[in-house]
């Protein structure tokens, strides 16, 4: 591949905190932008991409910055723990990394998770820099600047607010991931597009391409699910109003995960889990037009995301759930819609009417 890229640079994040740019083609670009900012940087990526990581540091060296070294990554979601995060400060004081140096995460969602919150901490915080190879930390979890690691209490409680200085996605490393890679991000896609009730829900609406290929369809899905993250993130950095709208769909995905065992169900799948009853408690709650639950269910059987939920009773889910993130002192909060568009944090979600979503769902999905 030609390490000539043309590049589109999306709305900035945080009036120019961060970039984000769509690259058609290599890495010239990035290194390029590296290279303008007199940087030295140091490399985390996960061994599955090591080619990917080889040429962006062959890009590097040819633009004269000077990599310190590169550390790779078994990644799996276990990975994301206190415990990864020491040996990675380690690694990063042997190479003596200084504030002005920039750390470059090369992976997907759970990679980025761990580099940034690193990036984040060490020395109270280094620039960083995001380079994100699957889909779904193209369309969410490289942009925003939400790093964490996992405990065995629960998901990302511990982590930081830390943007990167540039996410550079480059769909074309997609072609290459296999089917579930894809599944994993799509049910971001599934959320944005609700959440937005514009151009995204309506050309999916329209027409569902299919996964696993990459086609122009995909690269302007992409763009788009991105440019609505960014837009909200320019809203609200630390998730005190419009940010929480994304989290539809995940907060029984979450606890769905980690009852379950994380890398039992992809994320795109406990999501698609979440979003069926997120959308199912809005008809009961927010008078949802049914037809748009129907909607979704035709997305992901076309998807291969068309599973029911697990049994799992609400008693065991509570305990988990109350320790989400998006729990508050006086209860859970729920990201519900009321139409395509219009998301809401609501409240006052009675426990009855989540266990009969639950058990609606677990005996039915869709064909």
């Amino acid at each position: 591949m030609s390490n000539e890229s043309a590049v589109y640079k999306l709305q900035s994040v945080r009036n120019d905190e961060g970039e984000v740019w769509i690259a058609d083609g290599g890495w010239d670009a990035l290194a390029a932008w590296v290279a303008e900012r007199d940087g030295v940087v140091w490399m985390i990526h996960d061994q599955a991409v090591d080619h990917v990581a080889e040429r962006v540091h062959q890009a590097l060296k040819a633009h004269g910055v000077h990599v310190l070294g590169r550390r790779a990554v078994k990644v799996t979601e276990a990975v994301k723990s206190l415990h990864s995060l020491s040996g990675l400060y380690t690694a990063m004081a042997e190479a003596q990394i200084t504030r002005d140096a920039w750390v470059l995460a090369v992976g997907g969602g759970v990679l980025t998770d761990l580099g940034g919150y690193a990036a984040a901490s060490y020395l109270r915080g280094v620039r960083w820099i995001a380079v994100p190879t699957t889909l779904l930390a193209q369309v969410d979890a490289g942009i925003g600047g939400k790093v964490a690691v996992n405990l065995a209490e629960g998901k990302n409680l511990v982590g930081a607010f830390h943007l990167p200085r540039l996410v550079y996605i480059n769909p074309d490393v997609l072609s290459t991931l296999p089917l579930r890679e894809w599944q994993t991000g799509l049910g971001e896609i599934v959320k944005s597009a609700l959440i937005e009730g514009g151009p995204l829900w309506r050309r999916l609406s329209q027409a569902v391409p299919a996964i696993g290929e990459m086609s122009d369809q995909w690269r302007w899905i992409i763009a788009r699910t991105a440019e609505i993250k960014i837009d909200i993130v320019n809203r609200d950095l630390e998730e005190h109003g419009d940010r929480m709208f994304l989290n539809f769909g995940h907060t029984l995905a979450h606890a769905v995960e980690q009852i379950a065992g994380y890398g039992q169900f992809s994320h795109g799948q406990a999501v698609a889990m979440g979003s069926r009853l997120a959308l199912y408690l809005s008809e009961k709650r927010l008078g949802l037009d049914p037809r748009v639950r129907l909607t979704v269910e035709g997305w992901l059987a076309r998807w291969g995301l068309a599973i029911a939920l697990p049994e799992l009773g609400y008693d065991t889910l509570e305990p988990v759930l109350l320790r989400d993130k998006k729990a508050r002192q006086f209860g859970l909060q729920w990201v519900l819609l009321q139409a395509p568009g219009k998301p809401r944090v609501v409240d006052d979600v009675p426990a009855g009417l989540v266990a009969e979503g639950l058990r609606l769902l677990a005996e039915h999905h869709p064909a």
